[in-house]
């Protein structure tokens, strides 16, 4: 087979060489990448990719709409979702329509090359049945009644992770009804499972057994599991269909319902597809101000130590003291949700973020992030109207803010806390692309800058 043909979409630049860096070492890759999802859009009609690594926040067309659009023109494209965001609706929405796993950052690149292995051998091999007969006796404890036989996978490296992996997704090829939304969580807990027996020296069986509507996936190991971590988050994600006794584990995949009801799409798009997306758009221009804040470039790194002895006591204990606005944040945010009103929203902007904004502004280093949030106040109380009118928009709102207020904490207790940061400038983009992605997603509007090559977004 040809060599597969992938392409990493991202706005920001850092996080396209991170992933091109780890995709580098795999072998029979071709890699192209696009800064956002118009331009992948592009490059799905121009060269036809096998799979896709698509960030979801972006300027221009968010990775939802770049993945509907594609999936319905080229459903025969593998898109992985990478992102930050741990949002189940918004997963279940991509599931839908489509989307074959997710990544979440921040990257583990050991992950990454086995998701996209598996699914490049998917690609490169015709189905094989892989069967062992065996006794009717069921190993797991979901069901007796399966069929007579067993799929057995000895796992002793990492080429014995990948040979499962790719037996569990042709399966999903096979079987359309297959509930995918399990399938993605149930193969990345196997896998830290497995990489971390096999990395103790340990030689795993995963057995495989399945009725007419469901597989069931079998592991023991030689000592009882304990979940951490992202282990533990994905095994709370698959619910009832997990089961850990001591040192088994067992995970059941549904092959007789349905998954719920797509989302429409188009059959066909007209063409050119970019120019009539750009044509719908509103856009939000960038002013000269907000350009020149995101130009700001500290080439000489500075670290949380140094910066806390350079600055001194009275701004420093003015930061911390941010500290005693992280339960009014969560607090004020819900009292909002449950009564969306103009004073409500205008109380949040004056009492929390208008706070922030004060706090910071004593810091020159960090204009551009006072500047950011200032904004985003401004935005909030200028379409407070029309954002209490939608409950969507409402809740919408609160999920990004919360978000962003939790990044708040962590850049306070790296830099201002534990000190342990080693570039205070670490985030700065980060935090002023959320807040302009806020208003671009409540707005409903797209960001457009003129001059690409001199900015990045997070």
């Amino acid at each position: 087979m040809e060599k597969i043909r992938l392409l990493i979409v991202d706005d920001v630049e850092d996080n396209r060489l991170v992933l091109h860096a780890i995709c580098r070492r795999m072998d029979d890759f071709e890699v192209r990448e696009a800064s956002d999802g118009l331009e992948a859009v592009a490059a799905c009609e121009s060269w036809r990719p096998h799979i896709v690594l698509m960030d979801i926040m972006m300027p221009n067309l968010d990775g939802f709409e770049a993945s509907k659009i594609i999936k319905a023109r080229f459903p025969e494209i593998n898109i992985l979702v990478v992102t930050a965001v741990i949002d189940p609706q918004m997963e279940r929405n991509m599931a839908s329509i489509g989307v074959v796993a997710y990544l979440h950052k921040p990257i583990d690149k050991e992950l990454v090359r086995f998701k996209l292995q598996s699914i490049a051998n998917v690609l490169r091999t015709k189905v094989g049945k892989h069967i062992k007969p065996t006794s009717k006796n069921a190993l797991n404890p979901f069901s007796n009644d399966i069929r007579n036989f067993k799929t057995i996978f000895d796992v002793e490296d990492a080429e014995g992770m990948m040979d499962f992996g790719v037996w569990i997704l042709m399966r999903c090829e096979e079987q359309k009804n297959l509930v995918c939304s399990k399938v993605d969580p149930m193969i990345e807990l196997f896998y830290l499972l497995m990489r971390q027996s096999v990395r103790d020296g340990e030689i795993l069986s995963v057995i495989i057994e399945e009725s007419f509507e469901e597989i069931f996936a079998t592991m023991q190991f030689s000592k009882s599991v304990e979940l951490k971590g992202k282990a533990l988050e994905l095994a709370e994600e698959m619910q009832d269909d997990l089961i850990i006794h001591a040192n088994i584990v067992c995970a059941r995949l549904n092959m007789g319902i349905e998954i719920q009801e797509k989302v429409p799409l188009k059959k066909s798009l007209p063409t050119p597809i970019v120019e009539e997306i750009k044509a719908n758009k509103s856009i939000r221009i960038m002013d000269t101000e907000e350009k020149e804040l995101l130009r700001q470039s500290f080439v000489q790194k500075t670290t949380a130590i140094e910066y806390i002895e350079e600055i001194g006591g009275d701004v420093l204990e003015e930061i911390r003291d941010l500290e005693s606005l992280d339960s009014e944040w969560s607090d004020i945010l819900s009292k909002f949700e449950e009564e969306p009103s103009i004073e409500n929203m205008h109380y949040f902007v004056d009492r929390v973020l208008g706070v922030y904004v004060r706090a910071i502004n004593n810091l020159f280093e960090f204009t551009a992030l006072a500047y950011a949030i200032s904004s985003l106040g401004s935005f909030m109380k200028e379409h407070a109207d029309e954002i209490i009118s939608d409950s969507i928009k409402v809740k919408t709102l609160v999920m990004l803010i919360e978000h962003l207020g939790s990044d708040l904490v962590s850049w306070r207790e790296h830099i201002f806390g534990l000190q342990d940061a080693g570039d205070i400038h670490y985030l700065d983009s980060s935090f002023f692309s959320s807040c302009m992605q806020i208003e671009q997603i409540i707005g409903n509007k797209n960001i457009e800058n003129d001059d690409d090559n001199d900015m990045e977004f997070f």
